[in-house]
């Protein structure tokens, strides 16, 4: 079967821990029609080291600062001439065989994108989870990320008919495309095949705990989503004051298992358009600070 060139870009910073196993899992795919592209912003850890080691392997690389993840990765679209795109963290690594079922699966003669499957290495207790994606499901983009960035790619027509990353965002970017992706109309292909590793580790940027991360996830769905958080809003302005009471209600013991139950109780049809998590973080983050 004939291989279409194949562009990974690697987007880096201080990741130097992680990055061998990334590069070798890149490098080690038996793939070759491969153009492997790095992009570091100004590494002071050991990552130049462990790019220079494994230099001849690598297409093009460049150290340098830059103004974030988004902008190191189109700086590696801007080099790449491949025919099928995609990008790999530096934290993240494939999984044996991934690019050439990635080349079985793909045209290049049209605007296709194929995700599957992902493994979840958690760093600090060396568990592991799989993702779980049902291609028979009726998923929609707009309202979730349920496609797992490692385990995605696409063509060079699909990107071009996407556009670029967005610059200003900084954890929801690979979401913000995805969703631009489908609008333009590029095909998604659904794969139940694993194709990656994905580390959980304490020092990402895009772990549970980080407020910006959910801050800038909820103005995305609240962009994707006009016209349901324009009803979300106006139920706050007419709701608010009952829906802090439940909340003051069940941060007491021993009521704390009551606020779904209160919420869905009270605010049915709210509840119906976004789980209790977000929005209480909504209201916090977003909502109130837009008064």
């Amino acid at each position: 079967m004939t291989q279409a060139k194949i562009s990974v870009i690697t987007p880096s910073y201080n990741q130097g821990r992680f990055i061998e196993q990334t590069i070798l899992s890149v490098i080690g795919q038996q793939y070759t029609n491969l153009e492997y592209i790095i992009i570091d912003g100004g590494s002071s850890d050991e990552t130049l080291d462990m790019i220079r080691k494994y230099e001849k392997h690598i297409t093009y690389w460049v150290s340098e600062k830059d103004t974030g993840q988004s902008n190191a990765i189109n700086k590696g679209f801007a080099q790449a001439t491949g025919d099928i795109l995609c990008w790999l963290n530096s934290d993240d690594y494939y999984l044996p065989g991934a690019l050439l079922e990635v080349n079985r699966a793909l045209s290049n003669e049209r605007a296709e994108l194929l995700f599957g499957n992902c493994i979840h290495l958690n760093e600090a207790t060396h568990l592991v989870h799989g993702s779980s994606f049902d291609p028979l499901k009726n998923w929609d983009i707009k309202h979730g990320d349920y496609i797992v960035q490692p385990s995605s790619f696409w063509t060079r027509k699909a990107f071009e008919q996407a556009g670029k990353l967005r610059e200003d965002l900084h954890f929801g970017f690979d979401w913000e495309w995805f969703a631009r992706a489908q609008a333009s109309g590029v095909n998604f292909i659904p794969s139940e095949k694993y194709f990656s590793v994905y580390r959980l580790h304490n020092d990402q940027k895009s772990n549970d705990n980080n407020v910006d991360r959910f801050k800038e996830l909820l103005l995305i769905e609240r962009e994707l989503n006009p016209s349901k958080f324009e009803f979300i809003d106006h139920y706050l302005n007419n709701h608010l004051n009952g829906i802090n009471q439940i909340y003051n209600i069940s941060a007491k013991q021993p009521f704390k298992l009551l606020e779904y139950r209160l919420l869905k109780t009270f605010h049915p049809t709210l509840i119906k358009l976004i789980d209790r998590v977000s929005l209480k973080k909504y209201i916090e983050y977003v909502y109130q600070r837009q008064k």
